[in-house]
């Protein structure tokens, strides 16, 4: 009886208000460190077009924006839809556009999104708590919550939208099917991915009704706002946002150095990655056996690997041989991927209910995406499966958590969060350098007569904006000999100059001070083109940025 009582009590709302109210303390103590963070990666776009909807709300997009090589309007080259920047307008304009300000305002989609996951796993029935204390220890979603881009909002949105539409099948509510069907479109208007929810709700709507249910025409809600977004945009701007995107994504996918072959272990060492604690907990998963088979699997991965001597374009073998350290992460790494999908299909044979099915569709819709349809593969678009693969990871640790050892799994996704921030800290590390490198570089050589212009793009582009470079626009020529170009070592959109117009000034060296990296090295965190696993642990390279100038005057437009 006793055991029954402390069961009852465990299920109890205060217990479970309890374990929500120390996720989200959690969640906030894990963030707060990186309020600082300087812009990163595409974070400038979304803020600059935040200060556009500051003083022009319904003109998103109404401005031209150099992000790579050439000036053109901003709706054709951000590909993703503006309700971020309209969140990041609203608090900016009220409060100011610091850094602390806005990552402060990103803090409410992080809460969000462990809140819908306790949620969701709750109309699951799966261990709530477990289910948030997963998706914390997931670096992907950690190193997410860190930037002011826009895929955290669209995950938790999304998982709203599936805990509403859940709750509105099974105690056949009206209302909750509305508020899902809302909140999808929201998720729409923060990021396309959005559209995936029509058929996954769809389909679980007919797995759990057996038939073509009435209720599936509250989907019509999220596809007529896609709708009307999309007419928005071609009669404001002339720009077609899917067509867009989906030549954008051929274009970049047919040059990606890729093979067909080698697309899906690209997919599964990004989504080992990304959620971690899949092989952290895989002593908690399998016996002796499954460990064997696991452990055999990785070497033979790694084995592969060395013989194949390139992956994706990537040399993994150098004059000094096989490049092991990079080899074992992506071993690893492909590994828990493996590991991710085995614990999906054990769920469904185990379970056997339409929610499994959904939680199934759910992870490998979102997989096939990223690895084969997507511009490229990046932690970016598989972070709207961690909230599933938590309940996964969660609903497969019952009872663990209850048994002699019943520490062992929390300790495990503990040592995974820990690893989940060094991975924040060293993006965070990048991030400082090129803001630092942009002030360095434009204080000691921005000061002169003649004009300082420099290449690439992400946070190093604005802060060397703000600092009074002038980026180079190869449609729109106008340099002068004499002016000066910096080119940074590690970033995107680079043109290399032919060393017959340049003279070589100096090369500026910054440290990364961190133990991890997501853009160099072989990391890749935010496409694979920059490299072929998510994040590497070890010391980063200085990040370089050489000056030259230039010798000859080149005017045209």
């Amino acid at each position: 009886m006793s055991g029954q009582k402390e069961e009852k009590a465990k299920a109890s709302p205060t217990h479970h208000a309890k374990g929500l109210f120390f996720l989200l303390l959690m969640t906030l103590a894990l963030l707060v460190p990186f309020l600082d963070k300087p812009l990163h990666l595409d974070d400038p776009m979304y803020v600059w077009t935040a200060k556009r909807i500051a003083t022009s709300p319904a003109d998103f997009y109404g401005m031209d924006v150099n992000w790579c090589y050439t000036k053109d309007l901003m709706a054709r080259v951000n590909e993703n839809p503006p309700l971020v920047s309209y969140w990041l307008a609203a608090v900016g304009a009220v409060l100011g556009w610091s850094e602390r300000v806005l990552h402060a305002a990103m803090l409410l989609p992080a809460i969000l999104a462990i809140a819908c996951v306790f949620l969701l796993a709750l109309a699951l029935e799966a261990p709530p708590f477990l289910a948030g204390f997963a998706l914390l220890a997931m670096p992907g979603f950690l190193v997410s919550s860190t930037t002011l881009m826009a895929d955290v909002l669209a995950m938790a949105l999304w998982t709203g939208a599936v805990v509403a539409w859940v709750q509105g099948l099974q105690a056949e509510r009206a209302g909750w099917l509305a508020a899902g069907a809302l909140l999808a479109g929201f998720c729409i208007l923060t990021k396309f991915v959005g559209l995936a929810l029509l058929p996954l709700l769809l389909a679980y709507t007919l797995v759990r009704s057996r038939r073509l249910d009435k209720r599936v025409l509250w989907l019509g809600v999220p596809l007529g706002m896609a709708l009307a977004y999309r007419a928005r945009m071609l009669q404001r701007y002339g720009v077609d946002p899917f067509a867009a995107i989906g030549s954008y994504a051929l274009e970049k996918r047919e040059a990606a150095k890729a093979s067909a072959a080698e697309l899906p272990w690209l997919g599964l060492a990004y989504l080992g990655g990304a959620f971690l604690p899949a092989l952290v907990l895989v002593g908690c998963f399998f016996r002796r056996r499954g460990l064997a088979l696991c452990a055999a699997f990785m070497l033979a991965v790694g084995a592969g690997l060395v013989l194949a001597r390139t992956f994706c374009g990537y040399e993994l073998r150098t004059a000094e041989g096989p490049r092991f350290h990079l080899v074992l992460h992506l071993a690893a790494f492909i590994t828990g991927g493996a590991l991710v999908l085995a614990l999906l299909v054990r769920h469904v044979l185990r379970v056997r209910s339409p929610e499994a099915i959904l939680i199934a569709l759910w992870v490998a819709g979102i997989f096939v995406f990223a690895s084969f349809f997507n511009w490229s593969t990046n932690i970016r678009s598989l972070l709207p499966a961690a909230p599933a693969v938590a309940i996964v990871l969660a609903s497969e640790l019952r009872g663990k958590t209850r048994a002699r050892g019943q520490w062992r799994p929390l300790a495990l996704l503990g040592m995974s969060i820990l690893a989940g921030l060094l991975v924040a800290q060293g993006d965070l590390a990048y991030a400082r350098s090129a803001r630092d490198a942009a002030l360095a570089v434009v204080q000691e050589h921005g000061s002169g007569r003649q004009r300082l212009w420099y290449e690439g793009s992400w946070g190093f582009q604005y802060y060397m904006d703000l600092a009074g470079a002038r980026k180079i626009n190869w449609d729109h020529l106008e340099v002068s000999a004499g002016d000066q170009m910096v080119l940074p070592s590690s970033n995107c959109c680079l043109v290399e100059l032919p060393p017959e117009v340049v003279r070589p000034v100096k090369e500026h060296a910054f440290p990364v001070h961190a133990v991890a990296s997501t853009v160099t090295g072989g990391a890749g965190f935010y496409s694979h083109i920059l490299g072929v696993v998510p994040y590497v642990f070890g010391f980063p390279p200085d990040e370089v940025y050489s000056v030259f100038e230039l010798s000859l005057t080149v005017e045209y437009r």
